[in-house]
């Protein structure tokens, strides 16, 4: 028999947002949707892909 130890939604969640944080301070959030808003959307996109691989590598328990 095997026990997989999983966090909590609210763990992963808490979790997700220091991730998200830690790569992509508000600062430099605010900086990407100004640039996309002016028609350069090249950090925007790379702020989007690094957010989802975060998002994918921590999934809620319905989501596994």
């Amino acid at each position: 028999m095997r026990i997989r130890l999983t966090k909590s939604d609210p763990e992963i969640s808490a979790e997700r947002q220091r991730r998200y944080l830690e790569a992509w301070p508000i600062a430099q959030q605010l900086e990407a949707h100004a640039e996309a808003a002016r028609g350069e959307p090249a950090k925007l996109n790379q702020m989007q892909s690094d957010l989802a691989a975060i998002k994918q590598s921590l999934k809620y328990s319905y989501e596994l």
